[in-house]
């Protein structure tokens, strides 16, 4: 592996991190958080396991169910991304879990002003650390991948796939909170505002990342 793509694995280390920030600064706005980690910020609320442990069940659980949307062909041409899921599934649930209890563990906003400040916050901070991701381009998290999967296995458009997906996610996080609290918990208009907002910062930012170009990029 020569130096440049062992940057790119940083990079990537480092956008998992940032992402996990995002998510818990989003979930601790207590306004609901985003779709990708509603069902596990549900689950948390009603079992002894963290958001993080849930977090890390549920993307061994996409990485298994890739296993029947896959060809051996598609599998094959592409083990290391597939494999690398694993080590990046448990990562990103204790990255997550770190943030949310320890680093974060003093943010617990009242008033609905600051909650929204702190959502807010973590929708910047969530799409920076997705640009700097796609800007690494060394891995995917398991929730990605599985859409690009499910894109590949039935020929769609990955943005209208990952559009499903999420309300998917949303959808299912509603049922469980009905189904075992009586109410709807953990999806709030924190996330629908996440789901709106991340994707334009993203693009907004994506550009002021070009000075990596040079460190992480053969010429």
């Amino acid at each position: 592996m020569n130096k440049f793509m062992c940057r790119r694995y940083l990079l990537f280390c480092v956008s998992l991190f940032v992402n996990a920030l995002g998510i818990a600064f989003i979930t601790k706005a207590a306004l609901g958080t985003s779709p990708i980690t509603s069902v596990t910020y549900v689950l948390s609320m009603f079992t002894p396991f963290t958001i993080g442990q849930w977090t890390i069940l549920l993307n061994l659980l996409f990485v298994i169910l890739e296993l029947f949307l896959m060809t051996r062909e598609d599998l094959k041409s592409d083990l290391r991304m597939y494999l690398l899921q694993i080590p990046i599934s448990f990562s990103f649930g204790m990255f997550i879990d770190l943030c949310m209890h320890y680093i974060l563990f003093w943010l617990n906003p009242v008033e609905y002003v600051y909650m929204i400040v702190a959502l807010l916050i973590g929708c910047v901070i969530l799409a920076v650390g997705i640009a700097l991701e796609v800007k690494a381009n060394a891995a995917m998290m398991a929730g990605e991948y599985f859409v690009k999967v499910i894109t590949r296995r039935f020929r769609g458009e990955f943005g209208y796939i990952k559009l499903g997906f999420d309300v998917t996610l949303v959808a299912i996080a509603c049922l469980l909170s009905l189904a075992f609290m009586s109410g709807v918990y953990g999806v709030r208009e924190g996330t629908v505002i996440s789901a709106l907002v991340v994707g334009p910062i993203v693009h907004f930012v994506s550009p002021y990342y070009r000075f990596l170009d040079k460190w992480i990029v053969v010429y």
